[in-house]
């Protein structure tokens, strides 16, 4: 059976136009909708990401619907796409829609991470865009019987300059029509035709702020998310999870669950077991009532979330790295007129996803396709095809919006399961994990601890710094890795070694003369099937590092008895040198604006004020992450009686180059700011030895509405020297923002209260003992 094409998939399934009044642009937006499932699918090829037919499809009335393959994590990249494809072809915004992430119809581009999808990909799309209005107005030229430089195209419509009635429209020329038109490029990302992109200057909808397309039908509720995919014939799982860490199942009971309303099926292999039912309810029911026999673990996981920072130090790394040494930092140290030394810790802290992870699979004729949020459509796809042992043709995943998103999060493990279960029980099977199994069996972004050292001279010029860093991150496991997904390793199913992890070193561009920079990795005992397995979390380690190092800086300025922004300015203006994307500048650029949008005073820490009920203070913090800048500064207040924290307002300056959406990315710069706000406060991953304890909203909290700040400012900065070339770059700017919130707020309750967090989050009962002076937590 073939696959449906792109043209019949436009004919069957509809679109869904949504009104709206737009800043700027005209108020009308499409969204093509996922199509409706289908039994007559397979097998998948790939889009052939050469042919231009496989990026753009334009239609007998003129609208234009664009294939992307990448996914969007609730940012609005899908709505950035269009503006920059659109102004690329020359066609009205609201004449287009987009899909993203259908492994099938899209090409793969492999789905989000690492904040790329505008940076690099943005281009691709960009350039195909240029090629499809160049091959147009060569089809425009032909009919109007005029060279090309003659005419003229604006919003699909393509006249004679001399002669603007004399004109054709894109629908007429190509609607239902193939481009034919072959692409060039060794690699997807480097997909480009013979045109070449507009400049800057010749862009009319990037810098615009239409209303992102996905908003409203989210609003009224009219969206169909991954959660809600139903198939005739569809039954529900529960995967039971083993209730300590390293446990072995040596019985199941069976009957135990045989005569319970619509029970179909146990399902089980080694240590994972799952029971089958007609509808979600009495899949839940079975499984609370499945009788399991567990054997324990003979010694302890892992140490409780208590010891760990003083296990991580006292352990034997796993893997070690070499001390990278620049300049001469013994040296420096050795005549140093002042040395500081502090340690800094950062538990693990997991996804915090609204809803546990799911999908639903459907082995029809076959086949298998996986309705998913994971937002690595493409990794799923030839992960669950090795895993199934099934060819890579006759798999393929339809990304729709949820949740599970920034990082490697257990969206993939439902995916997993969901396709497995599937091909055993030969009907589509949804699975939907529970809150408790989501907060505890959930990947986690590694746990660090860090030991830093500065020195300072008689002047109070930073001469060396040294940075050692420890992570917990050993097994890291991969997106939709066949061997290492939760299903697997319960089945027993292991790579030939586990993943080696990683450490980081900061993300600033100060001008130290001498460094040392190391980091290891070390592993807890239990490796396999265990809660507290490693993946990439939002900025995988970038708020844990800038936590560190960006809190020394301002140690080190405390020292000095300096300002914090004019400490960090000295630093960075002490270089000459900098980056190709003009990074130090940069750097300067972000830290001055984000001081003059907040009214810094010029003035050290700790602030010197009264000794109320409430203290108030300021902190700030930068880096960059990839090719984007970042500084932000927290005001917090402080009660001495309780502990608790308020971050009163908040201010980041944000440099990512070439904006494509304004309002959407200052709302996307905010949305991640709370988040890293919440990762301050609030989030951490709480175990005893054998089992993860934090597994509910009142053991494991995020951000609350009363933790809302009064006033959060953003500020768009251009730093770049030449802020009008024409091929002003774009760069990613879904995850720097979280970076430097850690930090930022820990600097500004110690110019508060003169007491220095070195551990996170913030917890109340954690900043009431530091200021109490209690030992007993490490503050």
């Amino acid at each position: 059976m073939r696959s449906t094409s792109r043209r019949d998939f436009l004919k069957t399934s509809g679109m869904l136009v949504v009104g709206f009044s737009a800043t700027g642009l005209s108020g009308m937006s499409s969204l093509v909708q996922a199509p409706a499932p289908s039994t007559q699918g397979g097998p998948y090829p790939d889009p052939d990401y050469k042919q231009l037919d496989s990026w753009i499809v334009i239609r007998e009335d003129g609208t234009a619907t664009f294939y992307v393959g990448k996914t969007d994590c609730g940012q609005g990249t899908g709505t950035a796409f269009r503006q920059m494809m659109s102004d690329e072809l020359d066609i009205a915004y609201d004449k287009t829609s987009c899909v993203m992430g259908h492994t099938d119809i899209t090409v793969n581009q492999g789905g989000s991470g690492g904040s790329t999808a505008i940076q690099t990909e943005g281009l691709v799309m960009r350039r195909v865009a240029a090629e499809a209005r160049r091959v147009l107005l060569e089809m425009g030229s032909a009919r109007l019987k005029a060279p090309v430089d003659q005419l003229v195209v604006s919003d699909g419509v393509i006249s004679l300059k001399t002669n603007p009635g004399s004109k054709v429209t894109y629908g007429e020329l190509i609607g239902g029509k193939r481009f034919n038109v072959t692409l060039t490029g060794a690699t997807i990302g480097a997909t480009t035709g013979v045109a070449k992109m507009k400049t800057l200057q010749e862009l009319k909808l990037v810098g615009k702020s239409p209303q992102r397309y996905d908003i409203p039908a989210k609003v009224d509720g009219s969206l169909k998310w991954a959660v809600d995919v139903k198939l005739p014939g569809m039954v529900h799982a529960r995967n039971v999870k083993p209730p300590v860490a390293g446990a072995t199942l040596t019985a199941v009971d069976e009957a135990s669950v045989r005569n319970l309303p619509g029970f179909i099926r146990v399902v089980r292999k080694a240590n994972y077991v799952a029971v089958v039912c007609e509808r979600e309810e009495q899949a839940i029911r079975a499984a609370q009532a499945l009788k399991l026999t567990w054997e324990k673990p003979s010694t302890p996981s892992f140490p409780s979330s208590e010891d760990l920072h003083k296990y991580m130090r006292a352990a034997t790394p796993t893997t070690k790295s070499d001390a990278r040494a620049t300049g001469n930092p013994d040296a420096a140290f050795s005549s140093a007129a002042k040395v500081v030394e502090a340690e800094y810790d950062v538990p693990f802290q997991g996804h915090t996803a609204f809803s546990p992870a799911h999908a639903m699979a459907d082995p029809s004729n076959g086949q298998m396709t996986i309705y998913t949020n994971d937002m690595k459509a493409y990794t799923m796809r030839n992960g669950v095809a090795r895993f199934l042992d099934m060819p890579r043709e006759n798999v393929r995943v339809v990304w729709m919006e949820g949740p599970q998103a920034y990082g490697r999060t257990a969206a993939d493990d439902a995916g997993f399961e969901a396709a497995y279960l599937a091909k055993e029980i030969g009907r589509p099977v949804r699975v939907q994990w529970m809150r408790n199994e989501e907060t505890a069996w959930d990947t986690k972004g590694p746990a660090f601890a860090f030991t830093m050292r500065g020195a300072l001279d008689a002047q109070a010029n930073v001469t060396a710094l040294d940075y050692d860093a420890r992570t917990a991150d050993y097994n890291h496991v991969g997106y939709d890795d066949p061997d290492t997904v939760l299903i697997a390793q319960l089945m027993g199913r292991r790579p030939p070694t586990p993943a080696t992890g990683g450490s980081d070193t900061p993300s600033e561009m100060y001008e130290i003369a001498n460094r040392r920079t190391r980091g290891q990795v070390v592993g807890l005992p239990l490796v396999w099937e265990t809660p507290l397995r490693t993946g990439n979390l939002r900025d995988p380690n970038g708020p844990q590092v800038t936590f560190a190092s960006e809190s020394f800086i301002d140690e080190l300025a405390v020292a000095a008895k300096a300002d914090a922004v004019a400490f960090r300015l000295k630093l960075l203006q002490a270089g000459s040198t900098d980056d190709s994307r003009f990074k130090r500048v940069r750097s300067i650029a972000v830290v001055k604006a984000a001081a003059q949008t907040y009214g810094w005073d010029t003035r050290p820490s700790p602030n010197h004020q009264s000794s109320g009920t409430i203290a108030t203070g300021r902190g700030i913090a930068y880096a960059f992450r990839g090719e984007t800048v970042v500084a932000e500064i927290a005001e917090v207040e402080v009660n001495r009686e309780t502990g608790h924290v308020w971050v009163k307002r908040l201010v980041c300056a944000h440099d990512c180059g070439l904006v494509i959406n304004p309002e959407a990315l200052k709302h996307t710069i905010e949305n991640g700011m709370l988040h890293g706000l919440s990762r301050a406060l609030h989030e951490e991953v709480r175990f005893d030895t054998e089992k993860v304890t934090s597994v509910d909203w009142v053991s494991s909290p995020s951000l609350k509405h009363t933790d809302t700040p009064e006033k959060i400012d953003v500020v768009l900065v251009n730093g770049d020297p030449h802020p009008d070339r024409p091929d002003l770059p774009q760069f990613g700017a879904g995850e720097a923002m979280l970076k430097p919130m850690l930090a930022a707020v820990g600097n500004a309750i110690f110019d508060a209260t003169g007491v220095r967090m070195r551990r996170v989050p913030f917890r109340d009962e954690r900043v009431l003992a530091a200021l109490k002076g209690n030992t007993t937590l490490r503050s």
